[in-house]
């Protein structure tokens, strides 16, 4: 079982003209003696070279106690300075090996991290208690000694650096803050320098050139600053998404979107952007072209006063293959994993890897589930498991019911070929409360005493949800929280089976009833309130569904008010997420 100590090195930064010093990853096996891998390694980008050293003692991790070392060589001497990085990808392939392949960023940065100059928009001062109008920009230094010394050309105290807290291996964090005073009149524009000293890279060592201009126009913050996509040949059309936000005054709105740095509408042969409200869709079309990397450049007009907003793509082709699923690319389809993280016997959910399925997104029938969708099957320890949904880069299913507790291995099979085997942690509950993406953390929550008890949404009346009605519930409500990996029931459901209903047969029942807890944050102060498993109403699986399950419980009369966290806690200790309503 294929173990990396890291998945990234760096940011390194390296003197122009130079060779950067030699970079270490440690890889072990989970399951025995590192000497057992068989690795390989190979490297995307020329100034990268990686080999593999001889197995011997870890010295980056207590997980395991012999490890391989991966030695990059960064051949970096002819690479130009840039205030770009240059980012390599190696990838770890070894055979017959559990979670091969996979892969480690490596990135570089000719001339260091620290800008050269600065150039932002701000919206003007608002005085407390609201939110000053700031700007941060990050960036890395390999030593924790740089020091900044910051001045305006204005005399006013707007700019400034730090040093965040914490480190990342042999790079230090650093900040600089833009925050406007009142002094700082909208339409105007300001000047400032930090000059940085103390780093023993003397590339750090340097003056910033700082501009600040002061705006009550619209300022568009782009929810990305590069677009980056990878297709099969043959693979249907991909899609990507740039949505931007305003971070000054006024209503922002995208007016056209077109190619090029300056063009004003159009569309290559492999990629089409289209506009909806102020989110930009790339579409991605690999058809006729032949393996190789496509760049491109999206241009986004708006009313910000920053306008245009350009975002560069860029469209890896490949050549078709064997489906390939991502390391610990298998984690529950509620909040997709974390730390930590486990799956549970009937839970559902998401995998997601690279060319899984060449047919177009296909969503399977209502239980029972079908064993096969667009070319594609899944199977865990050898069994098939039942799917909700394929496509190119995900696959929807459930965990079978007698999947044993401990690692288990998937796999994928795609038009006659096989995939790599990957491995998930299954515990037997890991309770996940379904979120509604987009809403801030509101949860799949209906509030079943009001409307007709299925179109409601207890969040503030403000959040839009199309076909469904959003107000604050009340105390002594009744919900109905939606959640996956409660465990098991009594009477048991098959995986790909619907839930019984009460009616044709027995409700399908928690063996383990957990408690509801209902709390509100007051300044880092939990104000709770619990409902105990015997006042819940009913907790088992959802009728007609396979591996969702539901829990009805009335809102407490002592339950705080405003936006209250709610979240299940079972007998045996595990703890859900929380997720976000409204009470009135």
């Amino acid at each position: 079982m294929l173990r990396l100590v890291s998945a990234t090195v760096g940011p390194v930064s390296i003197v122009p003209g130079a060779n950067g010093i030699n970079q270490t990853v440690e890889a072990y096996n989970a399951s025995g003696n590192a000497s057992a891998l068989s690795l390989s390694v190979s490297s995307s980008a020329t100034w990268l070279t990686p080999s593999v050293g001889a197995a011997g003692p870890c010295t980056t991790t207590t997980a395991a106690t012999s490890c391989v070392p991966l030695i990059f060589a960064l051949n970096t001497a002819s690479l130009t300075a840039s205030a770009t990085a240059y980012t390599g990808i190696v990838t770890v392939t070894a055979p017959n090996t559990v979670d091969a392949p996979q892969t480690i960023t490596v990135t570089v940065l000719i001339g260091g991290a620290v800008p050269s100059s600065v150039n932002v928009y701000v919206a003007p001062y608002v005085a407390p208690p609201a939110l000053a109008s700031a700007v941060t920009i990050p960036f890395t230094s390999n030593s924790s000694g740089l020091t900044g010394t910051a001045t305006t050309q204005d005399g006013a105290n707007w700019l400034s650096l730090s040093l965040n807290a914490g480190s990342f291996q042999s790079t230090y964090p650093y900040t600089i803050y833009i925050t406007p005073t009142p002094s700082n009149t909208a339409g105007n524009t300001y000047t400032g320098s930090i000059v940085t000293s103390g780093s023993s890279f003397a590339p750090d060592n340097k003056t910033i050139a700082v501009t600040m201009n002061v705006t009550s126009l619209p300022i568009a913050q782009p929810s990305v600053t590069q677009v980056a996509e990878q297709l099969a040949t043959g693979a249907p059309v991909g899609y990507a998404a740039v949505t931007l936000s305003n971070s000054g005054n006024g209503t922002l709105t995208v007016s056209t979107v077109g190619l090029g740095p300056t063009t004003m509408s159009g569309s290559t042969q492999w990629l089409t952007p289209t506009t909806s409200g102020n989110t930009v869709l790339l579409a991605f079309d690999p058809t006729g072209l032949s393996p190789g990397t496509y760049t491109e450049s999206v241009t986004i007009q708006s009313n910000a006063a920053n306008s245009p907003t350009v975002i560069p793509v860029t469209f890896q082709v490949m050549a078709a293959g064997a489906p390939t699923v991502f390391y610990q690319g298998v984690v529950d389809d509620a909040v997709f994993g974390g730390s930590g993280f486990a799956v549970t016997p009937g839970d559902v959910i998401a995998l997601f890897g690279e060319q899984l399925s060449f047919a177009a997104p296909t969503s399977g029938p209502a239980p029972p589930l079908a064993s096969q969708l667009g070319g594609a099957s899944v199977f865990v320890n050898g069994e098939q498991a039942p799917l909700y949904f394929s496509s190119y880069g995900q696959i929807n299913f459930q965990m079978p019911t007698d999947t044993a507790t401990g690692t288990a291995l998937v796999q994928v099979q795609t038009n006659g070929q096989t995939s790599n085997t990957v491995s998930v942690n299954v515990a037997a509950r890991a309770p996940r409360l379904l979120v509604i993406y987009g809403t801030g953390g509101y949860g799949a929550i209906v509030d079943a005493s009001q409307g007709n008890g299925y179109n409601t949404l207890p969040m503030p009346s403000t959040v839009s949800i199309p076909n469904f009605i959003t107000q604050p519930a009340s105390r002594g409500d009744v919900l109905t929280i939606y959640a996956i990996g409660l465990g098991p029931t009594n009477p048991p459901v098959a995986a790909g089976q619907p839930a019984p209903d009460g009616i044709v047969g027995p409700l399908a029942q928690l063996t383990s009833t957990p408690t509801v807890v209902f709390e509100v944050d007051l300044d880092g102060l939990l104000v709770p309130a619990s409902v105990p498993p015997e006042s819940i109403q009913y907790a088992g699986l959802s009728p007609y569904a396979a591996g969702l399950y539901q829990v009805n419980v009335a809102i407490p009369t002592n339950c705080p008010t405003g936006t209250v966290q709610v979240s299940l806690t079972f007998p045996d200790s595990t703890t859900s997420n929380s997720v976000n309503i409204q009470v009135q």
